[in-house]
């Protein structure tokens, strides 16, 4: 298939990206490089660097394309308490833009990088698709209205969708700019010999899914027709401060941590219930929480040694 990947250079992207060239797919990558890097993207992959606001380089660039993966959004939930106006703009205007040059470029299909946050805090564990959804933060909410405009893209214009709703991804190339998610920051911390903060005692729980298993199930929904929405986890809830725990007998040293208390916008659980993408998809995460995070610290660990 030909296939845009829209933020192809990111932390998810990238491993998307490798994952269909590997699986001989034609790919172009779209991405402004305000939070991505021109190094992450697969020499196999066409590289075209701009914005999915661009109305004439979306037409050049989904000319003969047979799907789009959407991942250009604003993602820090941080920025999106500051600047709320912004993540509407680009989650949902910027995105609808993209679907309406799909639609007149006549790509009939788009896998769509979503998120747990469009839950809020739930009232149910784990989490079903179909349960209810109550935002907290503008990050969320524009995400959901996403959702529900490639839900009218699809009935009107015909537009398969298949939406994919994060937890807590992790990974290799997580260099987000700045640095808001507990496992890039804490592992870099521990590298380094410095102390990092985290909140309410690390005693939230959370639903960790390793990168490769996410970039998998865009590859694994790629054939489905109609509109989907599919909790992306491993099904398994963790204590952050386990995450910590696990982290330190990795390293073979202890990490020290500064408390900051309550985080606004943190619900106190969140793990998904994946077994609906399992029974319709036959997905699943392959990598344990601890495969998973040694390999992230390998990762890590190289990089700051090359830097030093």
């Amino acid at each position: 298939m030909k296939i845009v990947v829209t933020g192809g250079a990111g932390f998810i992207g990238s491993h998307i990206t490798e994952l269909l060239c590997d699986k001989k797919h034609s790919v172009k990558v779209i991405d402004n490089l305000s939070f991505g890097y021109e190094r992450f993207i697969d020499n196999r992959a066409q590289f075209i660097k701009g914005d999915i606001n661009d109305e004439k380089l979306l037409k050049r660039v989904l000319k003969g394309a047979d799907a789009v993966v959407h991942l250009a959004a604003s993602s820090i939930i941080k920025f999106s308490y500051d600047n709320p106006l912004s993540y509407f703009e680009n989650n949902l205007i910027n995105g609808v833009k993209l679907l309406d040059a799909m639609r007149i470029n006549r790509v009939s299909k788009i896998i769509n990088s979503s998120t747990a946050a469009v839950y809020g805090n739930p009232r149910t564990i784990p989490v079903k698709e179909d349960d209810f959804k109550e935002p907290m933060n503008t990050y969320g909410a524009s995400k959901l209205a996403f959702e529900e405009a490639l839900c009218a893209y699809y009935h009107a214009y015909g537009i398969d969708s298949v939406s994919l709703r994060y937890f807590n991804a992790y990974g290799p190339r997580d260099e987000q700019k700045p640095a808001t998610r507990a496992v890039p920051m804490w592992m870099k911390a521990i590298i380094t010999n410095k102390p990092v903060e985290m909140y309410w005692n690390g005693k939230q729980i959370r639903d960790y899914i390793f990168v490769k298993d996410i970039a998998k199930a865009h590859i694994d929904v790629l054939k489905l027709r109609g509109l989907h929405y599919y909790n992306i986890g491993s099904g398994n809830g963790i204590m952050m401060k386990n995450i910590i725990t696990t982290i330190e007998k990795i390293a073979g040293k202890k990490l020290k941590t500064i408390d900051k208390g309550e985080r606004k916008g943190d619900p106190a659980k969140l793990v998904a219930d994946i077994s609906k993408i399992k029974r319709e998809v036959s997905w699943e995460p392959r990598t344990t929480l601890f495969e998973g995070l040694q390999k992230t610290f390998e990762y890590y660990n190289q990089t700051l040694s090359n830097k030093i």
